[in-house]
């Protein structure tokens, strides 16, 4: 049986790739930089370990695998993360689904655009998944001024993004992944059915979880400082406005139909998400 390695385990995309993959019951490793820590927190699975600043953990992490869903922490060295392809290339892996951004083919200047060319020219057959904006940050580094101060806060400006649910990616990667003749050398722009800006997600977000909840729409510099003063790293504080300020200049809002031609469904609505995702938004102490 074809083995499938899926990298990112421990995050949003990749526990929704893991879990639409055992559904078509494909066998999978989950790849984890920590085995022990993930045992603890996500239960018994087919861990590897995989860190890509330690390339004596890539070629056993590569053991029987031919196809990977591959994603890039932030944190990463592009020359770590470039060995790692040369390694997979190496021992033959079949078929990468790698999860890029969208237009990252015209933004020559962010690790995406540079980790598919690395791709592309290692001869392995790949499948580029550009998805746009998750609708997911809300719940993640947007979600502890939501629960505590009842806002979005990021600097967005007024500009629309093309909100694009986790969930619907990842059905798109275990497609290309357990069908892949069908998507060999394909590079999909996945977005939601509709671009929309902050302060619509905001106005939606208090009509479904029953509280008021505004957009603050600070300046880059405002959100540094703020951010910052919080603790958070430098490093990540610079990704978060970096994808903010091409939402901002109104780079962010194209939509697709990708979606829709593969799976003859449509993507995932912001209202549908909020609802599913309802609870996390509320404090505990709210909590009956």
């Amino acid at each position: 049986m074809s083995n499938i390695l899926v990298t990112g385990f421990t995050g949003n995309t990749g526990q929704e790739v893991a879990k639409k993959l055992k559904v078509k019951n494909a066998s999978i490793l989950c790849a984890v930089r920590h085995p022990e820590n993930a045992l603890k927190k996500y239960g018994e699975q087919n861990y590897v370990h995989l860190d890509y600043s330690r390339h004596e953990t890539f070629e056993p992490a590569l053991l029987g695998i031919d196809r990977i869903f591959l994603m890039y922490p932030p944190e990463t060295l592009l020359s770590d993360f470039h060995a790692f392809i040369h390694k997979s290339q190496e021992i033959g892996i079949r078929h990468i689904v790698y999860l890029s951004v969208k237009d990252a083919q015209r933004l020559p200047f962010i690790p995406h655009f540079k980790n598919e060319r690395a791709i592309a020219r290692s001869g392995i057959p790949y499948t580029f998944l550009r998805a746009g904006y998750f609708m997911q940050n809300l719940n993640l580094f947007m979600l502890d001024e939501i629960i505590k101060n009842d806002r979005i806060y990021v600097p967005a400006g007024r500009g629309k993004t093309s909100f694009t649910d986790v969930r619907d990616i990842a059905e798109i990667a275990a497609r290309s992944l357990t069908e892949s003749a069908a998507h060999l050398g394909k590079k999909y722009a996945l977005t939601g059915s509709q671009a929309i800006d902050f302060y619509e997600v905001a106005r939606t977000m208090t009509t479904i979880i029953g509280r008021p909840i505004s957009y603050s729409q600070p300046s880059t510099q405002e959100f540094k400082t703020y951010m910052l003063a919080k603790g958070l790293e430098s490093k990540y504080i610079n990704v978060v406005s970096g994808i903010h300020f091409i939402t901002k200049i109104g780079l962010a809002k194209g939509i697709t139909d990708v979606y829709s031609n593969i799976t003859h469904k449509q993507p995932t609505g912001i209202e549908t998400y909020i609802k599913d995702y309802q609870a996390s938004f509320t404090p505990e102490e709210s909590i009956s």
